[in-house]
């Protein structure tokens, strides 16, 4: 395989889609918090850095709880928007209900599932906020700001104090959205409202085992109803604890960062200690019996997602980013972020192997890696067909997660032959993959086209991969 080849088509051919708007791409309009964390990243790595604060800010503005803040944002548009929830509970008969004052209370600090900025409202898609879009928001946040100190210190041609986002949008009154302000100012903005979002997040260890719990449907996979201890939900969590916790190191704040750092390996401690499965020889989620939930998902079902724990393992400090002519810049953090793949014996990194070996062996079907390792019966709110949405299906979403960890951990045949299925050995984009699930039978791409997060999470994992050859060729 000519990988290099293969490497810029594929970044070539998708490169318009990071360019644009963080919803998902197709007919999704809105924004999906999680997903647009995947997509932010994305257009950061791009070089479209004032796009990133941008959005970021934006979707921050909808915190539940958290007013907007004059200084930053002057928009007549982001007013507070009317906050449904439960579409997605069987709790709740699944149907929407307003938020009351009395459960906003107990919401405060997350984000929405979604946010309706045409048609004017924010969404809970369960009985409670989703753990994912919070976590994983304030882990590109983070992210962000963390490697935009960076740039700033190491490229003369930015200014060292301010931020300023230019062909923004206007509101109504044909004002600019933003106003120029110092790169201080932002963090000032994001570092309490990601401080009030952990405060949120810690609430959801309910029995303070370190485990973060959720009930049906809180989480990406909004259809399986799962209902307890996630894997994937404790990575998101993981990845927010770790990416601000090294934010609030590099502005000075060694306290919080230590106690947010304890807490991350409190997480970690805990997800080897009750969440690995000897039997199954991998990660997998420990679910509420419940009578809504397959009988399948009760016995360990193996599910793809389980792959953002690996990546979480091994995020550490980076500052690694792309210049606006989208060449590869690495700090000199560079040889710390290099180091992130180097793994020892240790019982973690067999475990992570092992958790590798299973997901090949028990979710690739038809030379395809699935979400789930076999076909679910009860799903809600609707009743999903075998080989529909994530009922047994390929994602390039979840796909692209599995790569970033199969670099991580070295398996790069195996990362090459999951790129084979975006990008042909004559270089030709298979554009079926790129739509938001695919019938594994069939090959027929299904649901929104092109699906900007499955892209982003690709263009991630092969960005990773090349950032991961250059600092090897370095040392």
């Amino acid at each position: 395989m000519n990988f290099d080849k293969r490497y810029a088509e594929f970044m070539n051919a998708t490169k318009s889609e990071a360019g644009k708007d963080v919803n998902p791409g197709g007919y999704y309009k809105a924004i999906w918090a999680r997903d647009a964390a995947f997509i932010l990243k994305d257009q950061f790595l791009s070089g479209q850095y004032e796009s990133t604060l941008y959005q970021s800010l934006l979707i921050w503005s909808n915190q539940i709880g958290t007013e907007v803040s004059p200084l930053l944002l002057y928009c007549s548009n982001l007013k507070k928007r009317p906050l449904l929830y439960g579409r997605g509970s069987p709790e709740l008969n699944f149907k929407s209900n307003f938020v009351d004052s009395s459960t906003i209370n107990k919401f405060e600090g997350a984000i929405p599932t979604t946010i309706y900025f045409e048609r004017g409202f924010c969404e809970i898609y369960g009985k409670n906020p989703d753990i994912d879009s919070t976590a994983l928001m304030i882990h590109i946040t983070s992210w962000i700001l963390t490697n935009l100190i960076a740039i700033k210190e190491r490229n003369e041609n930015l200014s060292a104090n301010t931020v300023t986002i230019n062909d923004m949008p206007s509101n109504k009154e044909g004002q600019s959205i933003f106003l120029n302000v110092s790169l201080s100012g932002i963090i000032n903005f994001f570092v309490p409202r990601m401080l009030k979002a952990v405060t949120y997040l810690q609430s959801r260890d309910i029995d303070n085992d370190g485990l973060l719990e959720q009930k049906h449907n809180e989480d990406w996979m909004d259809t399986l109803l799962r209902t307890g201890k996630v894997v994937y939900s404790q990575a998101c969590w993981i990845l927010a604890l770790k990416s601000l916790s090294n934010l609030l190191k590099i502005i000075g704040n060694y306290d919080e960062s230590k106690n947010l750092e304890n807490m991350a390996y409190r997480t970690i401690h805990a997800v080897e200690e009750k969440m690995w499965s000897n039997k199954d020889n991998c990660y997998a989620d420990t679910l509420d019996a419940d009578l809504h939930l397959d009988e399948k998902m009760h016995n360990r079902l193996v599910t793809q997602d389980i792959s953002l724990y690996l990546v979480a393992l091994t995020e550490s400090s980076q500052d690694i980013f792309t210049d606006n002519n989208d060449n590869i810049q690495i700090t000199t953090n560079g040889e710390l972020y290099y180091k992130q793949f180097n793994h020892d014996d240790s019982e973690i990194h067999q475990r992570a192997i092992n958790t590798l070996n299973t997901l090949k062996k028990r979710t690739w079907k038809n030379n395809l890696p699935l979400v789930t390792e076999k076909e679910v019966a009860k799903t809600g709110p609707w009743r999903l067909n075998p080989h529909e949405y994530h009922n047994h299906t390929f994602w390039a979403w979840i796909t692209g997660i599995e790569m970033i960890a199969r670099n991580r951990f070295n398996m790069m045949d195996d990362f090459t032959y999951l790129l084979s299925k975006f990008v042909s050995e004559d270089n030709v984009i298979h554009s079926n993959m790129l739509h938001e699930w695919v019938h594994p039978l069939t090959f027929q791409g299904n649901g929104a086209y092109p699906f900007r997060t499955g892209i982003s999470a690709i263009r991630i994992a092969v960005t990773e991969f090349l950032i991961k050859n250059m600092v090897q060729k370095c040392q």
